[in-house]
């Protein structure tokens, strides 16, 4: 699931954009200075996850609009997708060995390190729980968190501003 953080003209910016050098150097600004920032946000969310993401952004530039996308990438992209997009009902099976092994404490009894609302930070702890070892478990599915439209939302005023100030230094520029 990937969101994306867009810049779209308040006022037309349609000749300005036509121009290649102004092309160029608005692309050259969103790898310098964007594209860091919103991959470091990204990054926050997974910083106390025992299997780390990857982040990679990509941008956009035309007449109509600026903009990045920030995905997950590596080998724990999965991870990301069931935890912010979420899961449905599903089964749960051992692969390696004859039983699942974990620790409840029957329902409510998980706090998990983030929140539905895409905030993050919690414990990731079962309180007052007890080893269980079962073959096979159903498991309810879980909510979306929504991490990219919170790193977004939050993100949106500074992007607008920071892209404001851009064009203003490119425009001195050419």
């Amino acid at each position: 699931m990937t969101y994306t953080v867009a810049y779209r003209q308040v006022r037309s910016r349609r000749k300005f954009l036509e121009m290649p050098k102004a092309k160029v150097q608005v692309g050259d600004f969103l790898d310098s200075d964007i594209k860091p920032e919103l991959i470091k946000r990204f990054e926050r969310v997974t910083s106390n996850w025992d299997h780390k993401v990857d982040f990679k952004a990509r941008k956009f530039v035309n007449t109509k609009r600026v903009m990045i996308r920030v995905f997950p990438a590596g080998k724990n992209k999965k991870i990301w997708i069931f935890v912010s997009g979420g899961t449905r009902p599903h089964k749960i099976r051992p692969r390696k060995a004859k039983r699942l092994a974990f620790v409840s404490g029957g329902p409510g009894s998980y706090k998990p390190k983030t929140k539905a609302v895409g905030k993050f930070g919690g414990p990731g702890v079962v309180v007052g729980g007890s080893p269980v070892f079962a073959k096979e478990v159903n498991h309810p599915g879980n909510e979306g968190r929504g991490f990219e439209k919170t790193i977004a939302e939050d993100y949106k005023p500074e992007y607008a501003r920071v892209m404001e100030n851009a064009f203003r230094r490119i425009i001195r520029r050419l």
